[in-house]
C-alpha cells in the first residue's frame, strides 16, 4: 500500500509576519518631506501594536514617508500573497501599497521600481480592515521583495493610518 498525500492552499509558516510588537525592527522608514514620521502606536494596534504615520501636528502638514520591509526572501517560491489590516481616520490621501525587487533596502525609495498593489484600506472611524489577499506572485522566485506602505498629505487634509498584521505567505 502506497499512500499519496497531496496538499493545495498556502505554507503553515509564513515568509513574513509583523505585528510591530518590536518596533521597527523588520522596517526601514524613509521620510521625504515633512516633519511627521511613521511611529510604533502601542496603544491601537490589533492587537497591541501597530505602525501608526499622521501628517497632523498642531494642523495639517506636508509630509511623504514610507514604511518598507526589510528584504523578504522568495527564492524558490512560485507564488504568494500579502495580508494585512489598515485603520483610517481623518480625511486626506489613500495610503499606497507598493512591492518592489529592485530597491537597495536603504536610501530614497524613488531610486526604486515601485509596483502599485491593490489593497482594501479602511475608510473612516478607525476601523481595522483587512487589506484582502493580495497577489505578489510576481516577484516569486527573486531574491528579495520589499513591501512599502506610502504616506502622503497636504497643508489642508492629513489622514491618520495605522497598519498591523503585515503577512506573506507561499501558496
Amino acid at each position: 500500500n502506497t499512500n499519496v498525500f497531496s496538499f493545495t492552499g498556502e505554507r503553515c509558516d509564513p515568509l513574513f509576519q509583523d505585528g510591530f510588537t518590536n518596533g521597527f525592527a523588520k522596517w526601514t522608514t524613509y521620510s521625504v518631506t515633512g516633519a511627521q514620521t511613521w511611529v510604533i502606536d502601542t496603544q491601537y494596534g490589533n492587537p497591541g501594536s501597530c505602525a501608526k504615520m499622521s501628517g497632523y501636528a498642531g494642523g495639517n502638514n506636508v509630509n511623504e514617508d514610507w514604511l518598507i520591509t526589510k528584504p523578504i526572501n522568495l527564492t524558490g517560491i512560485t507564488a504568494a500573497k500579502l495580508t494585512f489590516q489598515s485603520a483610517r481616520n481623518y480625511s486626506g490621501n489613500n495610503l499606497v501599497v507598493y512591492m518592489s525587487t529592485d530597491y537597495n533596502g536603504t536610501g530614497a525609495p524613488s531610486t526604486a521600481t515601485w509596483t502599485t498593489l491593490p489593497a482594501t484600506l479602511s475608510t473612516t472611524g478607525f476601523a481595522w480592515t483587512n487589506s484582502g489577499d493580495i497577489d505578489i506572485s510576481a516577484a516569486a522566485g527573486s531574491s528579495t521583495v520589499y513591501i512599502a506602505f506610502k504616506y502622503t498629505c497636504t497643508a489642508s487634509a492629513s489622514a491618520t493610518y495605522e497598519i498591523d498584521n503585515v503577512k506573506i505567505t507561499e501558496l
